[in-house]
């Protein structure tokens, strides 16, 4: 990992008195989010009434109506569930007996009053614009419409699976799974081995064309961003295709292989939107819930999940169970519908027969330029956060660099206004990419710039190359930084350049896996020691006419390190922060901005 240089803008600080009386410790316990079951007892059944002793075979798929209810397709049962705001659990379509073995019933098929319809294996679940309950009949190859009290044909030909896209009655649907509606009407269906097929309002039938991968295995579907940004998202067996529908940009991510840092997508099954880069997923092969971001370019160029509910990582099997309580320790056992509300996503937990309710984190998407979703605003102190991958690994809300970082600064009362912090994402950051967001991206009022940026356009620090010795880098890292200067001293600020070293680079836990699997990056300390203090210097020299404030985090991160036990500031096999390791540059940011490390 390239060490960082941040770059701090300074205006709008009340004048410096005495240290602030309370200030949170680096690395604290933020608030835990719960897991709660909403309905189901975890026996196999099919039985109706209040939330608690209401009975599922197999929760699929879930959906909300436009006045609370949630809607299930209890694939195992042929039925289609409604839970309402009281948590009564009602079944409103589909009958048939439970077989002698008590997990399954006869499908079939029967159009007509809801509760004498048939159903063979209803799997995906949608609530239209008009009100009505859309299911998707999976072996009998069709969409079906649920509207006051009856079932009737929607798209494709049931009993008469197919592949032809066409007009209303003559196309044909062949596997469809997880469906979505768009703001327009039309439905987007995961036809299993044909692709994403679009019904329009008037019936016809089209299928997506893909530039990026010609799999069709498809079982997951969900948009985010709409109406003014909207992104389509779709799962396969091996893959997650995005395509943001506005300007037809395509990414495709091979879910065999691990995302970002190491972290994995497993098995991903069905897909729902947050907005138009971040999305939720269930993993029925780890039996939990995550979270993808994807790319935005030119800055933000890689995928990122995270688990948010359940066992972390690709545990497996090993992750299953029925836990509920804090998002860390819940535990699911084929987690497979997910919808979203109001900042609470709702699961359908297939394997432990229930319903469960996540509360989410307090998401915060790292933004490349602004627009009136995300305005500055003079009633707050803004602070625009920019750094790399590593900076905003585990970024989520409360465990932000961001988040942090505004605690503290509002706790320390030094400021005239609250202080709110914006997290700006730029990938392996170079002074180009930073000077052109400035230019180009960056809009409106700012009163600090935090910037964490890469040292390489310069010159490298690392031990194991060649040291920063020319007069050439000197040259060029002292323009870079005049033109920074030059650029921020448009809109008002002083600037700040702070040197931030690094300490996963130093410590022997942190970098552990680095060090052992990767003989390229073997940073021992007499090495590392040596270059590092000869880096430094040469960067305080080719600056020294600029106005520069030197923090060295080094003795920081050290003193951590010594600590028993270490806290985990890093991942084990990655070197991008942990929330305790969020908590520590968020602590000694404050520090430095409020005046307990002088300027």
């Amino acid at each position: 990992m390239t060490r960082p240089i941040a770059v701090i803008c300074l205006v709008g600080l009340l004048p410096l008195g005495a240290r602030a009386a309370t200030i949170p410790a680096p690395g604290a316990a933020v608030t835990t989010r719960d897991v709660r079951t909403i309905a189901g007892s975890g026996k196999a059944g099919i039985a109706d009434g209040p939330g608690a002793s209401a009975s599922f075979l197999m929760p699929s798929a879930i959906a909300r109506g436009a006045d609370g209810t949630l809607y299930v397709t209890d694939e195992a049962a042929q039925r289609v569930r409604a839970i309402h705001r009281d948590g009564s659990v009602e079944t409103v379509a589909g009958s048939g007996e439970i077989a002698a073995d008590g997990l399954s019933v006869q499908g079939g098929y029967r159009e007509g009053p809801a509760l004498q319809a048939q159903f063979n294996r209803p799997n995906g679940i949608a609530v239209g614009g008009d009100g009505a309950v859309y299911i998707s009949d999976r072996r009998n190859a069709c969409i079906r419409k649920l509207e006051h009290g009856v079932v009737a044909p929607y798209a494709g030909r049931c009993g008469d699976p197919g592949a032809n896209d066409g007009a209303a009655g003559s196309a044909r649907l062949k596997d469809p799974r997880a469906i979505v509606f768009d703001q327009s009407g039309a439905l987007y269906v995961a036809d299993y081995g044909v692709g994403i097929r679009v019904i329009s309002p008037a019936g016809a039938i089209s299928t997506l064309k893909f530039h990026s991968t010609d799999d069709t295995r498809f079982w997951g579907v969900g948009l985010g961003g709409e109406p003014k940004d909207p992104t389509l998202v779709a799962s396969t067996q091996a893959a997650i295709v995005s395509v943001h529908l506005a300007t037809h940009q395509e990414d495709v991510y091979d879910t065999t292989s691990p995302a970002e840092g190491n972290r994995p997508f497993g098995n991903v099954n069905q897909v729902v939107g947050i907005d138009h880069r971040e999305f939720l997923f269930t993993d029925v092969r780890s039996n939990n819930v995550r979270y993808l971001r994807l790319a935005v370019r030119p800055f933000a160029t890689t995928v990122f999940t995270r688990t948010i509910a359940g066992g972390g990582l690709e545990r497996q099997i090993d992750n299953a169970g029925f836990v509920d309580g804090s998002r860390e320790a819940s535990r699911f056992f084929v987690p497979r519908g997910i919808t979203v509300y109001d900042g609470v996503a709702y699961v359908a937990d297939s394997g432990n027969r229930r319903i469960r309710a996540i509360t989410l984190p307090n998401f915060r998407l790292s933004e490349a330029g602004f627009d009136d979703t995300t305005p500055y605003d003079t009633a707050h102190y803004e602070i625009l956060y920019i750094g790399a991958s590593w900076a905003y690994w585990d970024s989520l809300g409360d465990e932000s660099i961001c988040a942090r970082l505004e605690a503290e600064l509002n706790a320390a009362h030094k400021f005239s206004k609250p202080v709110r912090c914006h997290p700006v994402r730029i990938d392996a950051a170079s002074f180009g990419q930073i000077e052109d967001y400035l230019a180009n991206y960056l809009q409106g009022h700012v009163d600090l710039v935090v910037l964490n940026a890469n040292l390489s356009e310069a010159f490298s620090l690392y031990p194991n190359s060649a040291p920063p010795s020319t007069a050439a880098a000197v040259v060029t890292f002292r323009q870079h930084v005049s033109a920074l200067q030059s650029r921020l001293a448009k809109a008002g600020p002083k600037l700040l350049l702070l040197w931030n070293e690094d300490a996963d680079d130093v410590t022997d836990t942190e970098n552990y896996f680095e060090r052992e699997g990767n003989a390229n990056r073997a940073f021992f300390p007499v090495d590392l020691r040596d270059n590092y203090w000869h880096g430094t210097r040469l960067m305080i020299d080719a600056v020294a006419s600029l106005p520069v404030f030197e923090v060295d985090t080094y003795a920081d991160f050290l003193e951590a390190e010594h600590a028993v036990p270490p806290p985990e500031l890093f991942g084990t096999d990655d070197s991008h922060m942990t929330p305790r390791g969020s908590g520590l540059m968020a602590h000694l940011l404050a520090r430095y901005i409020i005046g307990e490390k002088a300027l």
